[in-house]
């Protein structure tokens, strides 16, 4: 079964300062309308996401609501502190403990760990940066628990337009 990984780095937020702590950041106006124009954008290509995994960041969580919120049917949502704190290895692993019966799952994370595990995982595309908001699709033609490098193909990319 060919399988889909949606790759996004949270959408823009406020800019930390010495009284907010990172995690808290939450996302300006324009990154919740980005986030949702991510989560129109896979509505009208018949998505069918069936588990969000995001850093608990403030930030993050609110893009994977956001996105979720947009479509027709409401996938899984599951914040992991690996997503945050974690390197590829990290979030490598966490994608490998996935069950076979999930067909497309999304990954919302932080720059410029979630390019690394583009790059890593993409046999066809590399990276420098992704925008915030940025969403790219990778398909996987093997089972979960096989994922490792330059096993994914780079489908394509969605840039939000900013406001």
């Amino acid at each position: 079964m060919q399988r889909k990984l949606y790759l996004v780095r949270h959408a823009q937020a406020v800019p930390g300062t010495a009284l907010l702590k990172d995690e808290m950041r939450t996302l300006t106006s324009s990154g919740e309308a980005v986030s949702k124009q991510v989560g129109e954008f896979l509505k009208q290509k018949n998505s069918n996401l069936n588990l969000i995994l995001a850093s608990p960041a403030e930030r993050t969580k609110q893009t994977s609501l956001l996105i979720a919120q947009q479509l027709t049917t409401q996938p899984e949502i599951r914040f992991e502190h690996s997503i945050y704190n974690g390197d590829v290895i990290d979030q490598l692993k966490l994608l490998t403990t996935l069950p076979d019966a999930l067909s497309e799952v999304m990954l919302v994370g932080h720059y410029p760990t979630v390019v690394d595990l583009h790059n890593y995982l993409a046999s066809n595309n590399k990276l420098m940066a992704m925008n915030t908001g940025e969403l790219i699709a990778l398909t996987i033609e093997t089972n979960w628990q096989q994922l490792t490098g330059s096993v994914a193909t780079f489908e394509y990319t969605f840039h939000p337009h900013l406001l």
